[in-house]
């Protein structure tokens, strides 16, 4: 990654929860989800991600056919590495698992009226009840940066 990252989120919604479920589930697997059942992002614009080593290993699943979302998984490790899309959206979100050393501080949890029965969020960060108007507001200044340039 190059540059800081758009925000650090955990989602709940129901199209992430069963993307994890079925990437926990693919062989060699491996945990995506939080104990809580969310799923931990660090989001980037897509012209600050890059694949150093091994990209050849990826392979992309989606949960609908003709889906423009995609979960990319290391078919070698079963490990999640991150979440993009093949439509205009201008950024992808990389498992926070994923990050080496000190990941981006959680910034807030989203969808959350999705979250599993019974589950109390903790009270670290703010949580909304669908997408917030706070994130909608970081990606659309990562895009404006974009056009800029910077």
């Amino acid at each position: 990654m190059l540059g800081p990252p758009i925000t650090s989120l955990v989602c709940y919604c129901d199209d992430c929860q069963e993307g994890s479920r079925r990437i926990e589930a693919l062989p060699h697997g491996r945990a995506v989800r939080d104990a809580d059942g969310g799923t931990a992002y660090v989001a980037y614009r897509k012209d600050r991600v890059r694949c150093t080593k091994g990209a050849q290993l990826f392979q992309a699943h989606r949960l609908r056919e003709g889906s423009s979302t995609k979960r990319v998984v290391a078919a070698c490790c079963g490990s999640a590495m991150m979440l993009g899309f093949d439509d205009a959206k201008h950024w992808v979100d990389v498992y926070r698992a994923r990050l080496q050393g000190d990941p981006p501080a959680l910034e807030m949890r989203v969808c959350t009226k999705f979250r599993p029965e019974g589950v109390a969020l903790p009270q670290d960060v703010p949580s909304y009840e669908a997408f917030a108007l706070r994130f909608l507001v970081k990606l659309l200044a990562a895009r404006i940066g974009m056009a800029l340039g910077r």
